[in-house]
């Protein structure tokens, strides 16, 4: 991937708000890692692959310009975090919630539409 381009630029903060805490509802052991995936929903590039479905690039939160390779459909990525602690990262959580939104916003627009 050579070209970088936000994926996120149509989100609401309304929306994730309202996702991260149904997220949290449901993991409150993972609230922080929750919370970082917010942040890379906002601030920082989720870019889907183009010849892997559910594969994505994601930047680090506290590295900009770095990207790990995310295997949604498995939970795998490539980041220190999920390699030593075996954990669902930051950046899992990332494309989960801009997933989430997505799915949030096509049955909105299912519903505006009938």
């Amino acid at each position: 991937m050579t070209t970088r381009q936000r994926t996120t630029a149509n989100v609401s903060i309304a929306e994730l708000r309202d996702v991260v805490a149904v997220a949290i509802e449901r993991h409150p052991d993972q609230r922080a890692r929750i919370e970082r995936g917010a942040t890379i929903v906002l601030l920082r590039s989720i870019i889907p692959d183009s010849q892997y479905v559910g594969c994505f690039g994601v930047e680090s939160e506290s590295k900009p310009g770095t990207f790990y390779s995310v295997d949604h459909t498995v939970g795998v990525c490539q980041c220190p975090d999920q390699q030593r602690r075996g954990v669902r990262c930051a950046h899992l959580w990332g494309v989960r919630l801009l997933e989430a939104l997505a799915k949030r916003q096509a049955t909105a627009t299912t519903w505006q539409a009938a």
